[in-house]
C-alpha cells in the first residue's frame, strides 16, 4: 500500500478533496417539502427560492429561512356585541382560511418581511386582530336579517375587505365562513318563530287548497258518471 502511494502522490489529495465534497454536498444539501418555502440567502443579492424541490446551501456562506406555504386556519371573533345597520347588537364567530402568498415574487418578498420563520401559532396571532377588525367594520354597513338570512354574502363581503389588508403582508384569504351568529335580544330566534309561522301558514294555505281542488275534481267526475248514467238509460 505504501509503495501504491509513494508512486502516486496524488491519491491522498484526492481522496481528501472527495471526502470533503461529500461532507459539503451532505451538510449543504436542502429539500423543501411541498408545505414549506426555503430562502437560500447570503452570497447572491436575491435569495434562491425552493419549494418542493432540492438545492445546495452552502455551508457558513449562506443562510436558510422558512415561510410556511400550506393553509392556516383562523378564528375570527366579535368578542362582544357589535351593532348592525339597524343598531342590534350581533356576537359573531367566523373561520377565515388563509395562506401565504408564494405563488408569484412580490407575494414572498412581502410574506419574507412579515412572517420569514413564524410557525403556525405565530401566523394566526399575526392575522386575528386585523381579520377580526375588517369583520366588526362590515357588521356595521349591513342589518340582521341580511347576516342571518344570506351568511354566505355577509362571509364574501368580510373577505373582500379583510383582502385589501392582506395584500400589503403577502397573505391571500382563501374563505370565510361563518359560524355563529347570536344578538342581545334573541331577536334571530324571534325572526326563526316568525318565518316558521309564514311556512306554517303557506303549508296550511296549501294542503286548502289541494283538498279543495281534490273535491272539485271527484265532484266533476261524479257529475261525468251521472251523466253517462241517465244518457244510458234514456237511449235505452
Amino acid at each position: 500500500m505504501s509503495e501504491f502511494i509513494s508512486t502516486h502522490p496524488y491519491v491522498v489529495p484526492i481522496a481528501i478533496v472527495v471526502f470533503l465534497l461529500v461532507v459539503f454536498f451532505l451538510i449543504g444539501y436542502e429539500k423543501a417539502p411541498s408545505d414549506k418555502v426555503f430562502l437560500i440567502s447570503g452570497i447572491r443579492k436575491k435569495p434562491r427560492v425552493l419549494i418542493g424541490k432540492a438545492g445546495i446551501r452552502i455551508p457558513f456562506f449562506e443562510r436558510k429561512d422558512i415561510l410556511i406555504a400550506k393553509q392556516i386556519s383562523v378564528d375570527i371573533k366579535t368578542n362582544g356585541f357589535i351593532p348592525t345597520l339597524d343598531f342590534i347588537g350581533v356576537d359573531v364567530d367566523a373561520i377565515a382560511k388563509i395562506a401565504l402568498d408564494v405563488d408569484s415574487t412580490e407575494g414572498i418578498l412581502l410574506a419574507q418581511k412579515n412572517f420569514l420563520n413564524m410557525n403556525e401559532a405565530q401566523i394566526r396571532e399575526a392575522l386575528t386582530d386585523s381579520l377580526q377588525g375588517n369583520m366588526r367594520e362590515i357588521i356595521g354597513t349591513i342589518n340582521l336579517k341580511e347576516i342571518c338570512n344570506n351568511r354566505q354574502k355577509f362571509g364574501d363581503q368580510v373577505q373582500e375587505k379583510a383582502q385589501r389588508d392582506m395584500n400589503a403582508l403577502g397573505v391571500k384569504i382563501i374563505s370565510c365562513n361563518i359560524q355563529r351568529v347570536i344578538d342581545e335580544n334573541e331577536l334571530i330566534n324571534a325572526l326563526g318563530q316568525d318565518n316558521m309561522s309564514k311556512i306554517q301558514k303557506e303549508a296550511s294555505i296549501a294542503k286548502a287548497e289541494a283538498e279543495r281542488d281534490i273535491a272539485i275534481a271527484q265532484a266533476e267526475a261524479k257529475k261525468l258518471a251521472n251523466d253517462a248514467e241517465v244518457n244510458a238509460k234514456t237511449e235505452i
